[in-house]
C-alpha cells in the first residue's frame, strides 16, 4: 500500500523567556506584573509516499486514491510563532476580611510562516476584577 513512509523526521522547539515582579507599595495594596516571551517551531522532513494506488470503497463507490497525492506535506507544514504577554495585578484589602482585585491581561500572537489556513495572528486584551471576601 502507497500509504506508508518509512522516513520522516518532525522537529518541534519552544523557547521562553519569563520574567515577574512583585511590589508592596503601600501596606494594603499588592502589586504584581509577567512579562513571557516564546519563540516556537515545528516542521517536518523527508516525509515521501509511494505512488501506487489502493481500492478505496466508500459507500459503494470505488475511487483509485494514491497516498503519493499528499506528497509536499513539508512545504506547508512549517510553524513558526512568536507569542508574548504581559499580565499586570492589583489587589487592595479594604478590610481583613474584604479585598478587590484588577487583572489586565494583554497577548499577542505573531504567525511568521503562513500554514494551511493562511496567516493566523491575532491579539487579546483582557480586564477583569472581583471582590474576595474571607470568612
Amino acid at each position: 500500500m502507497g500509504g506508508q513512509s518509512d522516513n520522516y523526521e518532525y522537529e518541534t522547539e519552544a523557547h521562553t523567556f519569563y520574567v515577574g515582579a512583585n511590589a508592596k507599595p503601600i501596606p494594603k495594596l499588592d502589586l504584581s506584573g509577567v512579562f513571557s516571551f516564546t519563540k516556537g517551531t515545528a516542521n517536518i522532513h523527508d516525509l515521501g509516499f509511494s505512488s501506487d494506488p489502493f481500492t478505496l470503497t466508500v459507500e459503494g463507490r470505488t475511487d483509485d486514491y494514491s497516498f503519493a497525492y499528499i506528497n509536499g506535506t513539508e512545504e506547508y507544514s512549517d510553524l513558526e510563532y512568536i507569542m508574548w504577554e504581559l499580565e499586570l495585578t492589583g489587589n487592595y484589602s479594604i478590610t481583613d476580611q474584604l479585598g478587590l482585585t484588577v487583572n489586565w491581561l494583554y497577548s499577542e500572537y505573531q504567525d511568521q510562516e503562513e500554514y494551511v489556513y493562511g496567516e493566523l495572528d491575532g491579539k487579546l486584551w483582557m480586564l477583569s476584577s472581583f471582590v474576595t471576601y474571607r470568612f
